[in-house]
């Protein structure tokens, strides 16, 4: 029965682009429209009946759309696969279709599957690719131009999920991003900013220059309308031809021809062979409840499988959140998580043994017992501290009327990957410097990482990503994920502690500061406000190095609150992102 409406949005509703069934407006009168109207859209949205759904995301453009699919009797399925193609086109930094992700998503009859599109590296890449004259990690190689990319999987993984999941037809699921690109849709001030920011790399790159960097010559700013005709003509050809249009053709010919000219090594075959994967889900039996996990190449399943009952043995909620002991044993805990994910995971093909060894009550009793709240414990080695990362990577959340729950984290890895765009319209990821180069020496986020993840072709890098589901009395109870590289890992471990173990509302879950700790470097990174003066005079007399950063993770996550669904985006972002719930679960 539905007892309530509730819209939540983070941005202005004046910056919607409403969708119309009739015949599409031009250009200038579609943008138009969308000032005056998109309110009145949402609002019209929100006072439907006989709906149930959520949906949460980074980007408000693609919230809305995604919502529509659900208004419509679409399921979370063909709302996730709208939304990831939406953003695509109105969240380039990190939205994508020369990328990849993961899908986790539990149906409504209580069945749990998981997706891999991660990329893979190129058939013809080798590890001395990515090593300079000296032999040592070439940065550059991996992580700017086509050498940086591996074969992109978001495409091919959309349609597996739609053939095995989806109920609406395709086409319809991929047409709001389609119009988006070809009659655009307003800028927020960070997309200007970063578009600005970035002007001299985009404008080394034709393809990319061609679309985000003004002809007039002057500077991005807000509300300003992006248009990509290019990106819509190879959505069409998606939406007509289906992933074929991704395995062979001209599209694929284009995109080819101008890595080999970039210096790159992508080939047909690395097309027409990819392979999106259904692997194993994880379920770690916790505080009476079940939470989903994904498994390798992604190492949350590991990381949280290892962290949750390790710190289920200490009193966490009677010290409470900010308790010095209660954030140095977190530390610890995650550091110890690390060590094990560098030394072990990777491509499960690539992997000496079952990871889920590591998951032995025996092994994890005897880490329990060694961990000590007032304990600092240092690596063998010091490293310098990683670069601050960006949100680069994105998540979605996505809940339907009949219970059906979708997860969905993608990445380009950097922020707009590459800064190459395939001719096509879209960028392309640098994700061959989520390998190990070098194995025993730091990525761009100061990982140091095993032979398991080396450069080898045909294999998927190692991956912090980490989307979850958790389910409570058979129900679920939150869709949750995060970007943010390896911070990805301890910002969904502790908005799960937020929520589960200290009892924070679904809104305080998220935005309660956190911080981060991973084996090497030892650093404790933490957001302001986390850790008063007495708990950083406790932490410091430990020796426990510290460092305030500004931001971890950008979370846009779905809790059951009684009887009603509660969506939250973080707040991190200033305002970028927008959830939606129709009707509650009365």
């Amino acid at each position: 029965m539905i007892e309530q409406t509730r819209i939540w949005s983070a941005v202005a509703l004046l910056t919607v682009v409403t969708i119309a069934c009739q015949a599409a407006p031009a250009p200038s009168e579609r943008v138009d429209a969308s000032r005056e109207t998109g309110a009145r859209a949402v609002a019209e949205l929100g006072s439907a009946t006989g709906v149930l759904g959520a949906a949460a995301s980074a980007e408000s453009h693609a919230t809305l759309e995604a919502m529509r699919v659900l208004e419509e009797g679409g399921s979370a399925v063909d709302a996730a696969i709208t939304l990831g193609f939406a953003l695509a086109v109105t969240y380039p930094n990190a939205g994508n279709l020369g990328g990849g992700g993961f899908f986790l998503y539990r149906s409504p009859e209580g069945e749990s599957w998981y997706l891999d599109f991660r990329e893979v590296a190129p058939l013809a890449a080798t590890l001395e690719m990515y090593l300079d004259e000296e032999g040592d990690p070439d940065r550059k190689a991996s992580t700017r131009g086509w050498k940086a990319a591996g074969v992109p999987g978001s495409v091919f993984g959309m349609w597996e999920a739609h053939q095995r999941w989806g109920s609406l037809p395709w086409a319809r699921l991929i047409q709001p991003a389609i119009e988006l690109a070809e009659y655009g849709f307003e800028i927020s001030f960070a997309e200007a900013a970063a578009l600005n920011r970035l002007k001299s790399a985009f404008s080394e790159d034709a393809y990319a220059a061609s679309v985000f960097v003004r002809s007039d010559g002057r500077p991005w700013i807000q509300r300003d309308v992006l248009r990509q005709p290019a990106l819509a003509s190879t959505l069409s050809a998606i939406a007509t031809e289906g992933e074929s249009a991704l395995r062979e053709g001209s599209i694929v010919r284009a995109i080819v021809a101008a890595s080999q000219e970039g210096g790159g090594v992508l080939a047909m075959e690395d097309f027409a062979e990819y392979e999106p994967i259904i692997r194993p889900v994880h379920t770690i039996a916790w505080h009476d409840m079940e939470v989903l996990t994904i498994t390798p190449p992604s190492s949350g399943s590991l990381f949280l499988g290892q962290t949750l009952p390790v710190l289920e043995e200490f009193p966490l909620a009677q010290w409470g959140w900010r308790d010095p002991r209660t954030v140095q044993l977190i530390g610890e805990a995650e550091a110890a998580a690390f060590r094990d994910r560098n030394r072990w995971l990777g491509d499960p093909a690539s992997m000496e043994f079952s990871w889920i060894d590591l998951l032995d009550p025996s092994y994890l009793g005897q880490r329990a017992l060694a961990l000590d709240p007032e304990l600092y414990t240092s690596p063998d080695e010091d490293l310098p501290m990683p670069p601050f990362e960006s949100t680069e990577t994105t998540h979605y959340s996505v809940l339907d009327a009949q219970g059906g729950a979708v997860a969905v984290t993608t990445t380009l890895n950097s922020s707009y990957g590459a800064k190459v765009m395939a001719p096509g319209g879209f960028l392309m990821n640098n994700e061959m410097d989520d390998f190990a180069a070098l194995p025993g020496h730091a990525n761009q986020y100061g990982l140091v990482q095993s032979e398991a993840n080396a450069v080898i072709a045909g294999r998927r890098p190692l991956s912090s990503m980490s989307p979850v589901i958790v389910v409570k009395n058979g129900k679920v109870d939150s869709v949750i994920g995060s970007p943010g590289g390896p911070t990805i890992l301890t910002t969904v471990l502790q908005v799960l502690l937020n929520r589960y173990t200290f009892e924070m509302a679904p809104e305080d879950a998220v935005a309660a500061p956190r911080f981060h700790r991973q084996d090497r470097p030892p650093t404790l990174r933490y957001e302001a406000g986390r850790l008063g003066r007495p708990t950083l005079q406790a932490l410091q007399a430990l020796g426990q190095p510290l460092a305030e950063i500004r931001s971890l993770g950008d979370v846009n996550a779905i809790f059951r609150d009684g009887s009603e669904w509660v969506a939250v985006a973080d707040s991190r972002r200033g305002g970028l992102g927008q959830v939606a719930v129709i009707g509650s679960d009365g």
